[in-house]
């Protein structure tokens, strides 16, 4: 364990030193090689604390999470180049060990992946390989990188552009973080997509449609899930602006038919303009059906697919977009330069009773098969402060789940706390 330490704080001095606008060990090393070779390092460490998971009283953990990533990019012509990440993901402290190895993932090769093209900027650009798949808000399919492992796939992209629109069309498989040694992909379970943005359709507005063809195959047979999406964002008259999702879910799985819905609807008020500490208010409203029957031949229990689930519906991320109704309202404002402070209240409400509720990894935890224990799951406040310095960040928050009447039957009911410290930085 010192060793990992004794990294920390190397990193840390290394941080200090690009405060300090002094050379990083980054710089000092890509000063020394020919041009086409470029190498940076990422290092995260956050300490997080629960108190009464599962609603459980007595049911505490906490642990030091760390992560260091090694990026390395041969860029061997301007339409050719290699991209490699090694990752090492361990945990630390931990009060209980179970459920550990989705914190660590001990030298593996997260990302190595070809590109044909400029993916940035080029008409038409070709990636091949292990690499990460994002879109939008990342609510359907995104690389989870606060996990402490996160995500990628091994896919083909390609991107094709023609002014200001974009087209993604993409055939991917995700890759299971192993423990140890290097990670594979899922055989049978295959993502296919495209994804379009149509850019100032309206002025300054983005147009988003999508599609996603989720297929895999489990122990209660094969599901057949296709995905058609629609993302709408773009600025409104009086200082605000919005953002809107809408999801719709067909197919099959197993012996069931699939018929799910979701949306995500945003709006944000920024004051005026020059006003000290620069606040916004933004009121929230998310969407996802839950089964009305869980015996019948139809389900209609939302999928996430592959999400970034953090703090898309509570910081303290005991909540999934699934058999859901959120209503939040956020409060940020930066009373320093580069330091943001953002509070939120978030209410949640199980859509269907007998349905139940699911983790933002999409797990079941708790069902009233006959629906008298209420929709009412409960409510959060929480507050959180970040500071961003170009690639360094440093953020901490805390969070308070109060249960509801449906928590309250179904669980011990006890209110759940989450208090967090996460540093990040690129040297």
């Amino acid at each position: 364990m010192s060793r990992y330490l004794l990294i920390s704080i190397l990193s840390a001095l290394a941080l200090a030193a690009q405060a300090q606008k002094l050379e990083t060990p980054s710089a000092v090393l890509n000063d020394q090689l020919p041009k086409w070779v470029r190498f940076s390092f990422d290092h995260r460490f956050r300490f997080e604390n629960y108190q009464a998971l599962r609603f459980q009283p007595d049911n505490d953990d906490q642990w030091l999470l760390n992560r260091f990533r090694i990026n390395t990019t041969l860029q061997l012509h301007p339409w050719f180049s290699l991209s490699f990440q090694a990752q090492d993901s361990r945990v630390f402290f931990k009060t209980n060990p179970a459920g550990a190895a989705n914190f660590i993932n001990r030298t593996d090769l997260r990302m190595a992946y070809i590109d044909f093209g400029d993916m940035a900027k080029g008409r038409i650009a070709l990636r091949f390989g292990r690499q990460e798949l994002a879109y939008g808000e990342d609510r359907l399919l995104g690389a989870a990188n606060w996990g402490n492992v996160s995500r990628s796939f091994d896919a083909a992209k390609l991107v094709v552009r023609h002014g200001p629109n974009q087209l993604d069309l993409f055939s991917a498989s995700v890759v299971r973080p192993q423990p140890r040694g290097l990670s594979h992909h899922i055989q049978g379970n295959n993502l296919h997509g495209a994804y379009f943005f149509w850019r100032n359709l309206l002025p300054g507005a983005s147009f988003e449609p999508y599609f996603y063809w989720r297929l895999s195959r489990a122990a209660n047979g094969r599901t057949d899930r296709r995905v058609f999406g629609l993302r709408w964002l773009g600025p409104l008259p009086a200082r605000l602006d919005y953002s809107t999702e809408f999801v719709q879910q067909f197919g099959y799985t197993g012996p069931s038919d699939i018929r799910a819905f979701a949306s995500h609807l945003v709006l944000r008020y920024s004051f005026e303009r020059g006003k000290k500490w620069k606040p916004h208010w933004l009121g929230e409203y998310n969407y996802a059906s839950g089964d009305k029957n869980p015996n019948d031949r139809l389900n209609t229990t939302f999928d996430q697919i592959y999400p970034t689930p953090h703090n898309k519906t509570g910081l303290a991320d005991q909540i999934g977009w699934v058999n859901l109704h959120n209503l939040s309202t956020t409060f940020d404002f930066t009373p320093w330069p580069k330091f943001v402070v953002r509070t939120g209240l978030h209410d949640w409400h199980l859509v269907r009773a007998n349905d139940g509720l699911y983790l933002v990894n999409g797990s079941l935890v708790y069902r009233d098969p006959t629906g008298r224990s209420g929709t009412h799951i409960g409510q959060e406040a929480d507050i959180l402060g970040t500071y961003t310095n170009g690639p360094h960040i440093v953020s901490f928050g805390y969070a308070k789940i109060f249960p509801g009447p449906f928590l309250k039957n179904v669980s011990p009911g006890s209110q759940l706390h989450y208090v967090y410290l996460n540093v990040g930085y690129r040297f």
